[in-house]
């Protein structure tokens, strides 16, 4: 499949099932381009994809800070529910 960004044709392989996530990708990134080509009328298109690079990456980063702080939350509980069980078990 091919995607347009700013212009600019990007073939792509994906599955099937994935490509209705690449279309909506497509589709936000694209929007967000726009919005701040009006926004930003004097930056470059290099710049505003620079700009949309490094907020999706932002986006990116927040959410597996935020994945893996769910993860340690939840090892951490079962380690305690462990700990619970072994104990009632043990009575």
């Amino acid at each position: 499949m091919t995607i347009n960004i700013a212009g600019q044709r990007i073939p792509l392989t994906v599955a099937f099932d994935q490509q209705g996530l690449v279309r909506e990708t497509e589709r936000n990134v694209g929007d967000l381009y726009e919005k701040w080509r009006v926004k930003f009328p004097r930056k470059s298109m290099q710049e505003l994809l620079a700009m949309i690079a490094y907020q999706y990456a932002s986006f990116y980063l927040s959410l597996c800070r935020r994945y893996d702080d769910s993860a340690h939350e939840a090892a951490k509980i079962d380690k305690e529910l462990d700990l619970m069980l072994k104990q009632v078990g043990g009575d």
